[in-house]
């Protein structure tokens, strides 16, 4: 393999690179959003979470900033289960914005495992 290929494979695999706190905070209602929370309460289809800043791979940073989240029962989970989210957890969100401070989310990818939180 290349290195110009062995280039584009890694990019490929490289996980996507959410949103700052303060790009979410930007979006219009009805622009889609990649954004990583820490859950800090879930209550059937309503999490509430504190929006994660990334530092580098695998590191996030908290920023004291709640973000409240819709999950339809069939939102897909990857890499984990309903049961994953609970507080304390951290989720990559795939989401819509809908109103200041909020999104409906349409995928989640569980990172608990994979990441740290400074």
């Amino acid at each position: 393999m290349t290195a110009t290929a062995a280039g584009a494979a890694s990019a490929q695999m490289s996980a996507p690179i959410p949103m700052t706190a303060a790009q979410f905070g930007r979006a219009a209602t009805g622009q889609p959003v990649q954004i990583v929370v820490r859950v800090v309460s879930r209550n059937r289809e309503a999490m509430q979470g504190e929006l994660l800043n990334r530092k580098s791979e695998g590191a996030y940073a908290a920023t004291g900033i709640r973000v409240n989240l819709y999950i339809a029962d069939d939102t897909p989970i990857v890499m984990g289960s309903p049961s994953d989210l609970t507080p304390g957890g951290v989720v990559f969100v795939n989401g819509v914005a809908t109103t200041a401070g909020n999104a409906d989310a349409k995928r989640l990818i569980v990172l608990t495992k994979y990441v740290t939180v400074r």
